[in-house]
């Protein structure tokens, strides 16, 4: 069995909404599950970590993950919905990828979401921006 069907028998119920694109693997992960799926992804597989991308979308906000298998190729890319857009918050992945901390800062500084247990969830961008910001710098609801 290759690592993406055993990844993917091994999560069980633990990912849902699967889209597997030629060495692309997208899936939605609970926030409960979000560290578990991580654990694999970085401990078992190897993977390291590229990227994380940030996105508002109309059903909430989204954290993508973005995991490289360097060996085979295979990106693995674990998608958290966050509902609540007015306090939006997840475990933070930093506990267990080190590497993390900067994108995390980075997705709190535009979308606000607070990563529990990052060990320095503070602005980085707007860190030392002219006005003192105290909100994230997404645009805000018009609703």
């Amino acid at each position: 069995m290759d690592k993406l069907n055993k990844f993917i028998e091994d999560m069980g119920d633990k990912i849902s909404h699967k889209i597997d694109k030629k060495r692309r693997f997208y899936f939605n992960v609970k926030n409960e599950d979000l560290r578990d799926v991580v654990e694999v992804l970085w401990n078992e597989i190897g993977c390291r970590l590229s990227t994380a991308t940030g996105m508002e979308m109309e059903h909430g906000l989204e954290i993508l993950y973005h995991f490289s298998d360097d060996e085979t190729g295979q990106y693995y890319c674990p998608r958290l919905v966050i509902e609540d857009k007015k306090n939006p918050a997840c475990n933070s992945i930093v506990p267990i990828v080190k590497g993390a901390e900067w994108i995390e800062r980075e997705i709190f500084d535009f979308w606000g979401i607070n990563f529990i247990d990052h060990p320095r969830m503070e602005r980085l961008l707007a860190l030392n921006h002219p006005e003192n910001l105290d909100k994230p710098l997404r645009m805000e609801d018009k609703k």
